[in-house]
């Protein structure tokens, strides 16, 4: 099977060492992702310790995105805010037959990538198939060309019979994958759990010690309160998360820390060097995926009437963070207590 991952980053590159001892694998990339795989070839390296290396040989790499023509299957992992500008420069390198796996943050990605096809493929039966994914695990890259999984889990894909190759494909090459009919819950699941990305990135902290604190616990706390309330007016009921209905986790959070680390382990089995991909964002000098995420609360809120005031005020403290980061090289982080009071708490 050839496929091709666009924006190969952190989750790409871990995916893509796994796919490429069973697939023919291309990786698109920033320059600096792919220069260094060039040089050291690709490593991958479960939570367990358990490492792939793939050398560069194996893999076709590119910087331009016209390298995905031929394959069957493309994986898109860029951040949100590319999307359409990615599926408008992808299309006229695909055909009616591949399928596009969006696995990125967010629950409207599948919609706007086919959105953003509609220029190549104007009419909606002629245009490649985009189905919702999403990946269960955190990676970070602890080197150049080295990439950890710092979480366990897997990846959940929207059932369809024609991602069934890639699904067997992705199995056999050492990734845990399931399928889903309605990824609706999965996608609202995963977005609870984002949340907290914009408070590990204010925090400034890995996070385990994050979630240690029981202020930005509260913080989280009211964000995914916010969420599960305008999710229930929209309709969906978000996925279990783990053991635990979503609907408990904000009392969960708020919990003494004790309490917490009993019901929670699988939240704190991470290894020392997890952060959150908005926090890797922003020490990019990067724009983040916020407005997908908090700003996709405050949107649900504005439709269905409900108030997310913590919601609305953590967007506007990562914009301001995002501002600092590109202009002066840094930005400013907060104290649980800080930023508890920062929200309003």
């Amino acid at each position: 099977m050839r496929i091709a991952v666009v924006g190969a980053g952190s989750i790409g590159c871990y995916i893509g060492a796994h796919l490429a001892s069973v697939a023919d694998v291309t990786l698109v990339g920033r320059a600096r992702v792919v220069d260094a795989i060039c040089e050291q070839g690709l490593t991958a390296t479960t939570m367990r310790g358990t490492a792939w290396h793939v050398p560069a040989d194996r893999l076709h790499l590119d910087t331009e995105v016209s390298a995905v023509s031929g394959a069957e299957v493309v994986l898109v992992t860029t951040k949100t805010v590319t999307n359409h500008d990615i599926a408008a420069q992808i299309g006229p390198y695909l055909t009616t037959d591949t399928v596009v796996i969006s696995l990125q943050n967010g629950v409207r990605n599948a919609q706007v990538l086919d959105e953003g096809l509609q220029r190549a493929f104007p009419s909606r039966a002629s245009r490649p198939l985009v189905l919702s994914a999403v990946v269960h695990h955190n990676v970070v890259a602890t080197d150049d060309a080295v990439y950890l999984a710092t979480t366990s889990g897997g990846i959940t894909v929207k059932d369809h019979p024609r991602v069934d190759p890639f699904v067997r494909t992705a199995r056999r090459g050492g990734l845990s994958v399931a399928v889903e009919p309605d990824m609706r819950p999965v996608l609202m699941n995963k977005l609870l759990l984002n949340l907290n990305n914009a408070v590990n990135a204010l925090s400034g902290r890995p996070l385990r010690d994050e979630l240690r604190d029981p202020d930005y616990r509260r913080v989280l706390a009211a964000c995914q309160a916010e969420a599960l309330a305008v999710s229930k007016a929209a309709g969906v009921t978000p996925s279990r998360m783990g053991p635990l209905p979503a609907a408990l986790m904000p009392a969960v959070l708020r919990s003494p820390t004790p309490v917490f680390a009993g019901l929670a382990r699988t939240s704190l089995a991470v290894t020392p060097q997890a952060r959150s991909s908005m926090a890797d964002d922003l020490g990019r000098h990067r724009r983040t995926e916020i407005d997908e995420l908090q700003g996709m609360v405050v949107a649900l809120g504005e439709r269905y009437g409900i108030a997310t005031p913590v919601s609305e005020r953590l967007v506007e403290l990562v914009v301001a963070a995002e501002g600092q980061s590109i202009s002066d090289g840094e930005h400013r982080t907060y104290t649980g207590g800080e930023l508890r009071a920062a929200v309003g708490l």
